[in-house]
């Protein structure tokens, strides 16, 4: 058996072999800006590297982060923001996790698990995982493939208030699949173990209710699960694009999983789109809470009728989007722009917790070429306007539907509406007003939504007629953030 001290040096020094493998940490004058985001991440001062030898420099950076709380995260998170989903990286998570379980087991010898929980079949564990967090942790990110690795992942959870911490009750449910298998010596060294740890916490009592007694099924969330997909333009190919997803379930809270990056051309993205949600409603198949879409749009696509996108193309008759989801959009140049974001907050406080006393304001464009300057010091100045209806779509180019949602972007207005492709269409501007009549913005998604149902009573062939199938809504959340932000 290792001594704490042991488990936590030979940990150190697999975090270190890691990092030495990355091209940032190696190179100059990536390391450099690396360290500065560490230190941002971090909160305190990192030592910039002064000598000749890469090596003891990283153990002492290893050794300042494990010193302070969410440190080896912090550690990875900043290497993320430089190299996205980097070997390096995916190496590296899953040793935070068992750094963070190391220190929970207080300096335990985990390695006396491995073999064993590395033998459990894959096929059940994101339900065992959900069972053992009491459906707190809803899906696995990517790096946790093994028994392992799950029960690691676990053991960084908090633990539920009077209940057995998720990394134990996930070590009795591994147990009682060894049992079923009829592996009894390895079943009773997980019992052993955790029986040990139970005591050394003062948990006996909460190991022995949970392995005697049957869990009733959690009500179904009401809280939507979200994925979140976001197509960043390549600024050095054109017509090529950065494609990222997030999975979003925990009922509990925003903690969105990202997924992997994919460099595409503007052609691939509808069936990259179309794999990543017949692969997530795999993953949610047991899912009980509502899914909504969100795209996370550049310039270049803020006109791309997404919610149009179709799943089972292949099939005679493709389904679109929008009969499955709530489809919304948001803004990638507001998400990356950080001196936006005061603003931003204002007026979503404004929307969620006054939606009764906001209201709307429609671009009317005239023959004044500072008509722009000032519709966005009128949105500015008043701080109920939380929705803009556009006068035009915005294209690929400066004109005016652009200028609209760029004025609206920097007044921090979280909602905006318009026609795809003719905001002066009659059918369009009645239907706006009834969405907007009564003030009734704190629902102005669930009517967009009723609009595009509407068309698509109609059928593929007569759609097209029908205003909801041309709607378009940002609607823009500042507290659903997703993970880092896309390439350097």
């Amino acid at each position: 058996m290792r001594s704490p001290e042991r488990v936590r040096n030979e940990l150190l020094v697999a975090i270190v072999d890691t990092l030495q493998e990355s091209a940032t940490v190696t190179q100059v004058s990536s390391r450099e800006l690396w360290r500065e985001m560490l230190a941002d991440e971090l909160g305190a001062a990192v030592e910039p590297f002064g000598g000749d030898r890469l090596r003891p420099w990283l153990i002492q950076i290893v050794k300042v982060c494990t010193a302070v709380d969410d440190g080896p995260a912090c550690l990875v998170r900043s290497l993320e923001y430089m190299e996205q989903q980097s070997a390096t990286v995916a190496a590296l998570w899953p040793l935070v996790d068992e750094w963070e379980a190391v220190d929970f087991f207080d300096g335990a010898d985990l390695g006396v698990l491995r073999q064993v929980l590395e033998s459990l079949g894959s096929a059940e564990l994101a339900a065992m995982a959900r069972r053992a967090s009491r459906s707190r942790v809803q899906e696995l990110p990517d790096w946790c493939r093994t028994g392992w690795q799950v029960f690691l992942r676990l053991g960084g959870e908090n633990s539920p208030k009077g209940g057995l911490p998720p990394s134990m009750a996930f070590l009795a449910l591994a147990a009682d699949r060894l049992v079923e298998e009829g592996r009894m010596e390895a079943a009773e060294g997980l019992r052993r173990f955790n029986r040990g740890q139970a005591q050394k916490l003062g948990l006996d009592g909460l190991l022995a209710e949970w392995q005697h007694s049957d869990l009733p099924q959690p009500a179904p969330s009401v809280v939507p699960a979200y994925l979140m997909i976001q197509f960043e333009p390549d600024r050095n190919e054109a017509g090529r694009f950065y494609f990222t997803y997030w999975r979003q379930s925990d009922s509990t809270g925003w903690h969105p999983v990202r997924g992997e990056t994919l460099h595409l051309r503007r052609a691939e993205l509808p069936g990259a789109v179309e794999g990543l949600i017949e692969e997530s409603e795999a993953r949610w198949a047991e899912l009980r809470q509502p899914v909504i879409l969100e795209f996370i749009l550049p310039w270049e696509l803020l006109n791309e009728p997404v919610e149009w996108w179709s799943k089972d193309s292949n099939h005679p008759d493709p389904t679109p989007l929008a009969m499955d989801y709530p489809v919304l959009i948001r803004s990638l140049e507001r998400l990356h722009r950080a001196s936006w974001h005061r603003p931003w907050h204002a007026k979503w406080r404004q929307l969620k917790e006054r939606p009764a006393d906001s209201h709307s304001h429609w671009s009317r464009p005239g023959e004044d070429g500072s008509y722009f300057f000032h519709l966005e010091r009128e949105l500015k100045e008043d701080g109920h306007a939380v929705c803009l209806v556009l006068s035009e779509p915005p294209g690929d180019d400066s004109g005016t539907g652009r200028r609209e949602v760029l004025a609206g972007l920097r007044a921090g207005v979280p909602a905006m509406i318009w026609h795809r492709s003719d905001c002066s269409d009659s059918g369009f501007q009645g239907a706006i007003g009834e969405i907007l009549q009564d003030r009734g913005l704190g629902s102005l998604a669930e009517s967009v939504a009723k609009w595009r149902n509407d068309a698509l009573a109609l059928g593929p062939g007569g759609w097209d007629g029908h205003v909801g199938r041309h709607l378009a809504i940002l609607l823009d959340d500042p507290e659903r953030k997703p993970g880092p932000a896309g390439p350097v």
